[in-house]
């Protein structure tokens, strides 16, 4: 064998042996976000390249069920706007300062329910490409809870009444003041803002005292009735505001 030959063809192979291919990293596979927040997701190539910005291309896509978009793309350091999907225009850039050190890492503004799905991180330099897909859930508290109170049509009973929207689709849960549970008729529209509207209702009767609270499960909100005492506040607000009246006139009188 022929060793000189062997020695120069490793002098000329041996860069190829030696690279490294490209490979990518998630920071996290999974981030939560609030609606109308925003969420900073992160992905970290390697090797970095000693020009990061002339080799490099990034991409961004979102991703759910059949339906493909793309949030982002940077080519050899400048942004491709014009491949970036109408939902995330001005709402999805990428940190540049990060790319030098190895981070594709994507910011999201102005969170929306239908932003939720898998994000995907490409990443191509000249030692090759490579992905990883990373998940993102945008949720909405349900923050406001309404309630209201009416009288049943057939009459004895009261209809109470809870209203709260918010994403994703909470349970809700009835209680009396001895924690008994209640039986509630519940109802679920979806809103254009893509979140659920629930309303549930229970009937209670309007002479008995007791105290009702209505739970959303998601995140605890609550709302609570005290009967006959709330029932019976109008009807007192009522009867004050025609004895002011009346004192007012009669003192309007004696003038």
């Amino acid at each position: 064998m022929n060793w000189t030959k062997v020695f120069i063809l490793q002098l000329v192979f041996q860069p190829c042996l030696q690279a490294v291919p490209l490979t990518t990293n998630a920071e996290q596979a999974s981030y939560r976000g609030e609606l109308g927040g925003d969420v900073m997701m992160g992905c970290r190539f390697h090797p970095l390249s000693p020009h990061p910005y002339d080799d490099l291309m990034m991409a961004w896509y979102w991703i759910s069920g059949s339906q493909f978009r793309e949030v982002y793309r940077l080519d050899q350091g400048k942004e491709q706007v014009s491949f970036q999907h109408p939902d995330f225009r001005g709402r999805a850039r990428v940190l540049m300062d990060g790319i030098k050190d190895g981070w594709a890492r994507l910011q999201v503004s102005g969170l929306r329910i239908n932003d939720t799905g898998i994000y995907q991180c490409v990443v191509r330099t000249r030692n090759g490409a490579d992905f990883k897909d990373i998940k993102l859930s945008v949720t909405a508290p349900y923050k406001t809870v309404t309630k209201s109170i009416s009288k049943s049509a057939a009459g004895g009973e009261l209809v109470l009444s809870c209203q709260s929207e918010g994403y994703p689709v909470s349970t809700v849960a009835w209680e009396d003041a001895h924690g008994q549970k209640l039986n509630a008729s519940t109802a679920v529209v979806t809103t254009a803002d893509h979140l659920f509207s629930i309303t549930t209702q229970v009937r209670v009767g309007s002479s008995q005292k007791n105290n009702y609270t209505c739970s959303f499960h998601s995140n605890s909100s609550s709302a609570n009735f005290l009967i006959p005492g709330e029932w019976d506040l109008p009807c007192t607000s009522l009867i004050g505001l025609i004895i002011v009246l009346i004192h007012l006139r009669r003192k309007g009188n004696e003038k």
